[in-house]
C-alpha cells in the first residue's frame, strides 16, 4: 500500500466524535500524578483501550512514596486535594474544587478553625521588613516560584498566593496558572489572578488578615500506568521482540484539556482504528505481514511513568524495548485560538533516525480541505513545523540511555492556554485532534506493519528527500528568523552556526545527520546496496554546497580544545529536574534565574549540553554540539556555567578527575 492511500484509509476511520466524548471525561479528573483523579482517569482510559480492541490491557501500579527510583526520577508522593478556601473580609476570594487550578500540588492541609493568617507582601519578607512566620505571603514581585516557596517555607511561612502567569500577553481576566510545590511541602499554596493580587494586597496593607482552609485526603493512591498492545506477527509482548511506542501523559489538573487529555485521546482513537478488523485489511495493521511489530500504547503520569515502565518492565526484560517511540503532547489545540501550529519535534541529532521524515511525510499527505483554483495544488490553511529536539516530554525517556529509540513528539506550541485554567474542552478543535491522531496512526501502521514494496519505496523517498532539504538548510538565508541568545549581551561571546564563519562547521554536522538518517533505513531492510548510493549521493550535495558556501566542510574551524573530554555519570536519560535538586545552592539558584528568565530556550540548551557529554568531547566541543543540534545560540558564559554545575553535582567530570 501507499503511504498515502494508509493515510486516507486512517483519515477516513478515525471516530473524532466519539473522540471528544472521550476529552470531555478525562479533563473532569484532576489528574494529579498520584491521586484519585488520576486513578479514576486511568480506570476510564484502561476501560476504553480495551474496549477498542488492544491486548493485554493493565494499569499497571507503581509506587508513589517519594522514595522510589528510576534512575534519577523520584516516585510521586499520593496526594489527593479535597477542598480549600481563601477568604478575606468574610468574602471568598477563590475555592477548590469549584475553581480548577486554583490549589498548587502537594499542599499542605490547613484546618478550618485556626486563626487567621496574617497577609504579608515578599518584597518585605525579602527586605526584611516582615515576619514570614505563620503568615501567608504574597508574591508581589517577580521572582521564581520554587525560589520564593523555598526561602518562606523555611522561614516557617503557612501559604503563599503568586500570579504565575505575570505579565503573560494574551491571558483572560479569570485564567489562573499552575503552581507546583515539592512533595511534602509544609505549604499551601493558591494561584490568584492579577485582580486577587491586587485585593490581597490592598488587605495586606490594611492589616487585614485572611482566614484560609486546605483539606487534603489520605496519601493512600499508586501511581498508575495504563498499557495495551497490539501484537506484532509473531511477537506479542515476549521478551527479546521490539515494539513501536505511542505514549501520551495522563497527568494534569483539571481540565488540561489539550494537556493532555487531547494526547491521551488521540491515541485511544488510533487504537481503535488499527485494531479493527476491517482496518486491518484496509490498512496492513501490525501482524499482517512478516517482520511486523507490536505496537504499544502507553498512558501515565509525565516522565515519571515512562521512567517506571522503561526501567521495571523494558529494563528487566518484562516487556519489549521500543525500537521506535511518538510521545502524543497536546494534540488538539484550536490553532487559531492557542496560537500554535502543530509541532512535529524532531530526535536527538546523535540518534541516526528516518521517524521524523516519516512524520514529515506523513503530515503532508492527510487529505487537503481544498485544492488551488485549477486544482492543481493543495490548499490547506492548516500548516504543521518541524523542530529541533527539546526533550520537554516523554521522548525524552525514549531517545536516552538506556533505550536510545528512534523517537519523535507530536504537539502544538505556542499555546496560550497552557498550563492554566483556561485549558478547556472549547479550546480542543476536533479536525486538529484527528489530524494529530491520523500522524501518530499512520506511522504506528507503517512501521508496525513492516515496510517492504510500494511502502518502502516511499519511504526510501520521504528519507533522502528530508535529508537533502536538511543539509540545503545550512545554506544563508533557508533558517526561520528567530530570537538571538537569552543571555547575550555586550561582549559575551556566542556560538552561532548561523553567524558565517562557522558555515562550515554548519553543514558537517547537517550533514552527518541527514547520512544518518539515511543509513537508519537498515533497521527496516533498506539493502546495503541502496544505503551506500543514498548515503553517497547526500556526500555529494555536502560537498556541492561546501562550494556555495566557499567554505569546505572539511575546513571547519575547531576552537582550541583543553584536552580533557567530558564524561557522563548520572544514571539514565536526561533529567533537568533532578539535576537541579542535586546542584550546590548557588548552581540551583543560577538554574532556576535562567529557567525564569527564558524557559523554553533554557530547557534547550541545558538538554543539548547534557547530550553532548559523550567521553569524547572537550567543553568547547560539547558547547558546540549543543549549539549546532538544538540551532541555538550558545553563549560561551551559558555552557561553562552550565558544565560547571554538571560536575559540581557529580553528574559529569573531566577525564583525569578522579571518579
Amino acid at each position: 500500500m501507499r503511504l498515502a492511500a494508509l493515510a486516507a484509509a486512517i483519515h477516513e476511520a478515525f471516530d473524532t466524535e466519539l473522540a471528544m466524548t472521550d476529552v470531555e471525561a478525562v479533563c473532569r479528573h484532576d489528574r494529579f500524578q498520584a491521586s484519585a483523579g488520576i486513578a479514576a482517569a486511568a480506570d476510564y482510559v484502561a476501560d476504553r483501550a480495551q474496549a477498542a480492541g488492544l491486548a493485554d490491557v493493565q494499569v499497571l501500579s507503581f509506587p508513589a512514596d517519594g522514595a522510589q527510583r528510576w534512575w534519577t526520577y523520584h516516585a510521586p508522593q499520593s496526594w489527593t486535594p479535597v477542598r480549600a478556601t481563601l477568604a478575606i473580609s468574610g468574602s471568598t476570594l477563590l475555592r477548590y474544587p469549584e475553581q480548577p487550578y486554583r490549589l498548587a500540588a502537594y499542599s499542605a492541609p490547613i484546618t478550618a478553625g485556626r486563626q487567621p493568617l496574617a497577609l504579608v507582601r515578599w518584597s518585605d519578607v525579602r527586605r526584611g521588613a516582615a515576619d514570614p512566620c505563620g503568615a501567608l505571603v504574597l508574591a508581589d514581585e517577580p521572582v521564581s516560584f520554587p525560589v520564593l516557596a523555598g526561602q518562606v517555607a523555611a522561614a516557617g511561612a503557612a501559604a503563599v498566593a503568586a500570579d504565575p502567569l505575570g505579565s503573560v500577553r494574551h491571558r483572560t481576566p479569570d485564567q489562573v496558572g499552575r503552581l507546583e510545590l515539592l512533595a511534602g511541602s509544609t505549604l499551601a499554596a493558591f494561584s490568584v489572578t492579577a485582580a486577587e493580587l491586587t485585593a490581597l494586597l490592598a488587605a495586606a496593607d490594611r492589616g487585614v488578615p485572611a482566614r484560609v482552609e486546605v483539606e487534603v485526603a489520605p496519601a493512600d493512591h499508586a501511581m498508575p500506568v495504563v498499557t495495551g498492545v497490539l501484537p506484532g506477527a509473531g511477537s506479542g509482548s515476549e521478551a527479546g521482540q521490539e515494539e513501536v511506542l505511542l505514549s501520551a501523559h495522563l497527568c494534569h489538573p483539571r481540565p488540561s484539556a489539550n494537556d493532555n487529555a487531547s494526547g491521551v485521546v488521540a491515541l485511544l482513537g488510533a487504537a481503535r482504528v488499527l485494531a479493527r478488523p476491517r482496518a486491518r485489511r484496509t490498512t496492513g495493521r501490525a501482524g499482517a505481514g512478516p517482520g511486523g511489530l507490536g505496537v504499544r500504547f502507553l498512558w501515565g503520569p509525565e516522565f515519571v511513568g515512562l521512567a517506571a515502565y522503561l526501567h521495571d518492565y523494558v529494563g528487566t526484560g518484562r516487556a519489549p524495548r521500543p525500537a521506535f517511540a511518538v510521545s502524543v503532547d497536546m494534540a488538539g489545540e484550536d490553532v487559531g485560538r492557542c496560537g500554535g501550529p502543530l509541532v512535529i519535534e524532531r530526535g536527538p541529532d546523535d540518534i541516526p533516525s528516518f521517524l521524523p521524515a516519516l512524520a514529515q511525510r506523513c503530515a503532508s499527505l492527510l487529505p487537503p480541505a481544498s485544492r488551488s483554483y485549477s486544482g492543481a495544488v493543495p490548499c490547506e490553511p492548516w500548516t504543521f513545523r518541524t523542530t529541533p529536539f527539546v526533550g520537554a516530554s516523554d521522548h525524552m525517556l525514549a531517545a536516552d540511555r538506556p533505550v536510545r529509540s528512534q523517537a519523535i513528539a507530536l504537539g502544538h506550541w505556542p499555546d496560550r492556554a497552557n498550563h492554566s485554567s483556561a485549558d478547556t474542552l472549547e479550546l480542543v478543535d476536533p479536525a486538529e485532534l484527528t489530524r494529530t491522531a491520523v500522524i501518530a496512526g499512520t506511522l504506528a501502521a507503517a512501521l508496525g506493519n513492516g515496510i517492504d514494496g510500494e511502502l518502502a519505496a516511499d519511504v526510501r523517498d520521504a528519507v533522502t528527500s528530508w535529508a537533502a532539504s536538511h543539509v540545503l538548510s545550512s545554506l544563508p538565508g533557508c533558517a526561520p528568523t528567530r530570537a538571538a541568545a537569552a543571555s547575550q549581551a555586550g561582549d559575551c561571546p556566542v556560538l552561532d552556526p548561523r553567524d558565517g564563519a562557522s558555515a562550515g562547521r554548519l553543514l558537517r554536522h547537517r550533514g552527518a545527520v541527514a547520512a544518518s538518517a539515511v543509513r537508519s533505513l537498515a533497521a527496516i531492510g533498506a539493502g546495503p546496496g541502496w544505503l551506500d548510493s543514498a548515503a553517497g549521493w547526500i556526500d555529494g550535495l555536502v560537498g556541492a554546497t561546501a562550494a556555495v558556501l566557499e567554505a569546505p566542510a572539511e575546513r571547519c574551524e575547531v576552537r582550541e580544545v583543553r584536552g580533557r573530554a567530558l564524561e557522563r555519570c548520572w544514571p539514565g536519560p536526561v533529567n533537568l529536574r533532578a539535576l537541579t535538586g542535586a546542584a550546590p545552592p548557588a548552581g540551583r539558584e543560577w538554574l532556576n534565574d535562567r529557567y525564569g528568565a527564558d524557559r523554553g530556550g533554557t530547557y534547550a540548551r541545558a538538554t543539548a549540553l547534557m547530550r553532548g557529554v559523550d567521553g569524547r568531547r572537550d567543553r568547547d566541543e560539547v558547547a558546540w554540539w549543543a549549539a549546532l543540534s538544538s540551532e541555538l545560540p550558545m553563549p560561551v558564559s551559558f555552557a561553562e556555567s552550565f558544565i560547571d554545575i554538571l560536575c559540581q553535582a557529580g553528574w559529569a567530570r573531566e577525564s583525569g578527575e578522579p571518579s
